[in-house]
């Protein structure tokens, strides 16, 4: 979780660095997908406490959110 600004400063730097819509997608995919990096984030709210996890699952989701918006403005 503490890596969390991090992941996200690295996926937004790769969504500025896509040059064509295959090149974003593939980010999207590498962060958002299925088995995406942040997605697998996630999956790591079960090793919290239940006090944790509301907090921890906002930050990711917020994450999440900044990268999809940023792809979108840049798919535009």
């Amino acid at each position: 979780m503490e890596a969390l600004p991090a992941l996200t400063r690295a996926a937004l730097d790769e969504v500025a660095a896509s040059s064509s819509l295959a090149a974003l997608d593939e980010v999207r995919v590498r962060w958002l997908g299925k088995k995406g990096t942040l997605t697998e984030q996630l999956k790591s709210l079960g090793s919290l406490t239940a006090a944790e996890r509301p907090a921890a699952g906002a930050r990711i989701n917020e994450a999440k959110g900044q990268v999809q918006a940023a792809i979108d403005a840049r798919r535009a």
